[in-house]
Order: structure tokens, then sequence, then C-alpha cells
């Protein structure tokens, strides 16, 4: 499995910084926040593969000790399969309503390992192995084999699904080296090409309570993706 902030390092511009952050059983940074191309290639050099997948902590982490420390437009750009097997602090509802309230984006790009059967209802997880191409392209971290249930790989899809939608953001699905190129170039045009837009709402409301958004463009053939929602109390530049 693996987390990164940012795209696929050819694809970075000059002033964008990303941080390298792997993810087994514990979660490691390989990269702290850096403009520095070879730092960050000596990052993914430096990728080891443990047990375990504890993907919410990993998220967790993003959110409470790194994203609140870093000025500016923020983007996670989250390489995975969905599924986590050994969080002990944070889980999925804890997550997706950090998340939601964080000033972040969030783009899951879901690797599918669940075509991959071996005997009976139960799914091989990727190994070094088959995503060691990937690693010469992108900036990534490591994983390791265990052993999913069809209905956890659901789970996991409408995990990174509804992490993505929450934060405005976009969901990804990568079944071959194709679409994952074609996912990383997608996310780093689209990081090109955003604003924020701020408004002052005529009922504040109080704290705690949920305000829904709906932005509208009058230009045709324009895609919006943007949070629906907001909690009064929490800024959000979105």
């Amino acid at each position: 499995e693996l987390k990164i902030d940012g795209a696929r390092a050819n694809e970075l511009r000059p002033s964008d910084r990303v941080m390298v952050v792997a993810f087994d059983r514990d979660v490691h940074v390989l990269s702290p926040v850096t403009n520095n191309r070879a730092q960050l290639r000596n990052a993914i050099s430096s990728i080891r593969f443990g047990e375990g997948t504890s993907l919410f902590d990993a998220v967790d982490f993003a959110l409470d000790y790194q994203m609140r420390r870093i000025q500016g437009r923020k983007a996670v750009v989250l390489f995975t399969d969905g599924v986590d097997t050994t969080s002990g602090d944070a889980n999925y509802e804890s997550t997706l309503h950090t998340a939601e309230e964080a000033e972040a984006l969030f783009y899951t790009i879901r690797y599918d390992t669940s075509g991959d059967i071996e005997g009976g209802n139960s799914y091989p997880r990727p190994s070094r192995g088959g995503l060691a191409g990937i690693f010469e392209r992108i900036i990534g971290g490591g994983g390791s084999p265990s052993i999913a249930s069809p209905a956890e790989y659901e789970k996991g899809r409408r995990y990174l699904q509804t992490l993505a939608q929450k934060t405005g953001g976009r969901e990804f699905e990568a079944r071959s080296m194709y679409n994952l190129d074609a996912a990383f170039s997608g996310i780093a045009e689209e990081l090109r090409r955003q604003y924020s837009i701020g408004y002052y709402p005529e009922n504040v409301g109080k704290t705690g309570d949920r305000k829904q958004i709906k932005i509208r463009v009058m230009r045709p053939n324009v895609v919006v993706r943007a949070k629906t929602s907001y909690t009064v109390g929490q800024r959000s530049d979105r």
C-alpha cells in the first residue's frame, strides 16, 4: 500500500512541495515536505515492506499530524486497495469525519487486486513484485501480502469513494499500469487548474451546525467538484 501527497515527480511544478509517506502496520515518513526532486527520489528508493496495512491510521496521521502544519492548498493522493488490516487508533468513521472538516482534497486511487483469486473466496493482496514498475515512476510507499474477503474489498471501495467525495476530491480505479498513469496525470493536471472560492453566509448559524454547499457555473461542459457541506466553527477553503 502507499500514500503520497502530490503526483508523479516529473509532473510537479517547481513550487509544489511533496511529502512521501508509506504505511504497512506502521506509518513511515520517507521524506518530509520538500520540492527537492533528488530527495523525493531517494525516498522512493528507501521503500521497505512490512506486515499489515494500517490505512486508517495513515489517513489520520496525514490529517492530524501533518496537514494542520502546512499552509496553502493541500492535497493527498492515496494509493491503496482500500483494505485495512492493522489500524489501532483510527477507524472508518473517525477518518471520514476528520477528513470532511479538513482543508485538504483527497484523490484516491484504488489499485484493484481482488481479481486474482487464490482458492475459495479469498483474494491475494499486492506484493512488491506486482507493483515494482509503479515505484519507478511515482512517489510512493510499500505493502505486504495478506488475505482479504470480497466484503472487505467492497468496504474499501466505498471508503475511498466517500473519502474523495467528502473532501471535494476525486476517486480513480486503476486496474492496469495504463489506468494508473492516466490517474496520476489527471490528478496533476486537475491540481494545476483549481480555484478557491470563499463567501459569507447570510445566516452564519451556531457552532456545530452543518451547512450545505452547492456551486453552479454558467459555462457549459464544465464539471464542478467541491465539498457539499461544512460545519460552523470550522474553516473551509472549498
